[in-house]
């Protein structure tokens, strides 16, 4: 008992011996008289220079404080001469007996004034890498351990700003409670952001609980609040953002992160979701949900600095709804139980882009789409996009892109299209290595079929197209409605097309497009010519009289046929036939597609029965296939009376067939 007292009293007279020399320091010693000796430390370690502007306060008791007034601290050499770092006050306090004990047990931090300018030189160095590398960190002594952290009172910034490559964040301010042991520490922060752009702007606020357990590397984020203000350039005023999550937890040692739920929005977008992590530090994998609430899709799209097209329906692009799931590894990305509408449209199906480099994979399906309400209003074609400058980065960039591969395949119940309404879509897509096939693609048309086999090869400089369509039952007038040949032709049948072409754009396409071309229809006409009328005018020339009747500008047909072989954008034919009960058309020619210039030679027969002809009339279609014209060939005329006569002339003196021998 007596060896304890002496002890304890050793102890207590240490103690009392300790405080006192503390008192004296504080009492006698002017922390401001050692300014020049903590520049010179700092400056030998780390390189920069210190300039404490302000006073140095200094109390030793029961808190060893220390505060500073206004410093600074420069940059390193090959930086400008502005300071790295700046504040206006600084504030720490450590309890003076936990720290006899080597534990650090510290008040509230307080920082007022922070303004951190981080740069980088010509060389791409920043000035705040090899931080304090000047000289090596002293070593701790043989035997001996460093204060280890027990308390942390709280953290508190004001007023602070930190810039870096035209970004500022500024009017930084940060609050956080105790840290400890296992408590929970409230955390606030606030801060505007630019980078000097007009009219944008970014304000940002967080309030959430931390509960961490550094020694089991866990954290978790309780009550989570992320919101703010965001500005956009030429976007009218800012709108309010928002995030919240009831808890975000994350395994650092089982590399971990979980958000049961989520909801983001931003001005009159929401969406919620749930999200989940493994090997988040290692090999990153997700999983998880997310839905978009519905919105105007014409009024959000300009908060995203997109520009919607005008369209003929002004209704169009306005409700828009997404929901499904997501998975994310190295591997690639997937997007499954896809359900999106778009205004009376609604599309299911699967997107993944997966492998190295990413391939596209999808199977999509849409119950129907109206595409005249997305086509532009009579008012004009939509302007078109900027092209980028040859040699620009913009440009340079568009010649490097290569085109993804990808398959799948796009189901659609219903699309109408002008007045053309297709049913049963179905198209697969494979695409690899710049080789686009679009096969099989089928579809019914108004009671037709539609069965087609496109392939796009992208791999040269100029692309090369090989077609092979074919359209079986379909009604003319219906397919051509749309196109610049509305209204020239109408009827039910066959068409057929099997072509190669060459180009990036529709006129060097028909220029070079090579192949074989077949129709055969019943029951229609042809627009812009009555055949009938001008067979009609080619008897009153050669009887020299004035034409009668009137000209329909009309062909009326049983039965139109024609083959004809392309080469190079010309089409010639050699077996046109076009018939009615009263008349016959048969001829060749040829038609220009890139100028739609035609000329056809055919001839004209009034039937006086299936087998036998009134007369013959020689013809000539010329002009283009959009406003045709039709004339008797005068010189064929001609030549045809003139034989007439001879023969006549031959019969009657017993000399019949002398000259087709």
């Amino acid at each position: 008992m007596r060896t304890v007292k002496i002890v304890a009293g050793l102890v207590g007279g240490i103690i009392v011996l300790l405080v006192a020399a503390l008192l004296a320091v504080w009492v006698f010693v002017n922390p401001n008289d050692y300014k020049g000796k903590i520049a010179a430390a700092v400056k030998e370690s780390t390189g920069r220079k210190l300039n404490l502007n302000g006073d140095i306060k200094l109390s030793v008791f029961p808190w060893v404080a220390l505060e500073l007034g206004p410093a600074s601290l420069g940059n390193p050499p090959g930086f400008s001469a502005e300071p790295f770092l700046a504040f206006n006050h600084a504030a720490v306090r450590v309890r003076l007996l936990p720290l006899l004990s080597k534990r650090l047990d510290i008040d509230r931090v307080q920082l007022d004034g922070l303004d951190l300018r981080l740069r980088k030189n010509a060389q791409g160095t920043g000035n705040w890498e090899n931080f304090g590398k000047s000289q090596a960190a002293p070593a701790t002594p043989e035997g001996g351990t460093s204060a280890s952290l027990s308390r942390l009172a709280g953290i508190a910034v004001t007023h602070g700003r930190v810039s870096y490559q035209g970004m500022v964040v500024e009017n930084i301010q940060l609050e956080t409670g105790a840290f400890g042991g296992r408590g929970v520490t409230p955390v606030s922060l606030k801060f505007d952001a630019n980078r000097g752009v007009p009219g944008e702007s970014l304000s940002f606020e967080a309030k959430f609980s931390l509960d961490a357990d550094p020694a089991a590397k866990q954290f978790k984020l309780a009550a989570v609040s992320l919101s703010g203000m965001l500005g956009r350039a030429n976007d009218g005023g800012p709108e309010h953002w928002e995030m919240t999550a009831p808890a975000i937890e994350a395994n650092l040692g089982a590399q971990t992160l979980a958000v049961p739920a989520f909801a983001m929005s931003y001005s009159s977008a929401r969406v919620t979701g749930k999200l989940q992590a493994t090997k988040i530090i290692d090999d990153l994998s997700m999983t998880g949900s997310v839905a978009l609430a519905p919105l105007v899709l014409r009024e959000f799209a300009p908060r995203l600095g997109i520009a919607l097209p005008k369209t003929g329906d002004p209704r169009a692009l306005s409700q828009f709804s997404a929901a499904g799931d997501f998975s994310y590894a190295a591997s690639g990305m997937r997007f499954e139980n896809m359900q999106i509408q778009l205004d009376d449209s609604h599309l299911k199906g699967s997107v993944a882009l997966l492998g190295e480099p990413r391939a596209l994979k999808f199977d999509l399906a849409v119950d129907k789409i109206d595409l005249d309400r997305y086509l532009p209003g009579a008012s004009g074609a939509p302007a078109a996009a900027p092209k980028a400058a040859a040699g620009s980065p913009a440009a340079a960039k568009a010649d490097a892109a290569k085109p993804m591969d990808a398959n799948g395949t796009l189901t659609l119940g219903a699309v109408h299209f002008s007045p053309l309404d297709l049913t049963s879509v179905r198209f697969t897509l494979a695409s690899k290595g710049g080789v686009m096939r679009l096969f099989p693609s089928q579809a019914l048309i108004d009671g037709g079929r539609y069965s087609g086999d496109i392939t796009v090869d992208t791999r040269g400089a100029v692309p090369a197209l090989s077609l092979d369509e074919h359209l079986s039952g379909i009604d003319m007038a219906r397919l051509l409605a749309n196109t610049s040949y509305k209204g020239r032709l109408s009827g039910h049948g066959n068409v057929n097309l099997k072509a190669t072409a060459r180009g990036a754009a529709l006129d060097p396409v028909l220029k070079s497009l090579n192949g074989h071309f077949d129709a055969n229809l019943t029951g229609g006409a042809i627009e812009g010519m009555d055949i009938a009328y001008e067979f009609g005018a080619a008897q009153a020339l050669i009887h020299r009289e004035a034409p009668t009747g009137t000209n329909t500008k009309r062909t009326a047909f049983d039965a139109f046929k024609m083959s004809a072989e392309i080469t190079n954008g010309v089409a010639k034919t050699s077996d046109l036939l076009i018939s009615s009960p009263v008349l016959r058309v048969k001829g060749q020619g040829s038609a220009n597609l890139p100028t739609k210039a035609i000329d056809f030679q055919v001839v004209a027969s009034l039937l006086r029965s299936a087998t036998s002809t009134v007369a013959d009339i020689p013809m000539k279609i010329t002009g283009t296939y959009v406003d045709p014209t039709v004339r008797p060939d005068v010189e064929a005329l001609a030549k045809g009376q003139v034989k007439q006569k001879l023969q006549d002339l031959l019969q009657k003196k017993g000399l019949k067939g002398l000259f087709s021998k």
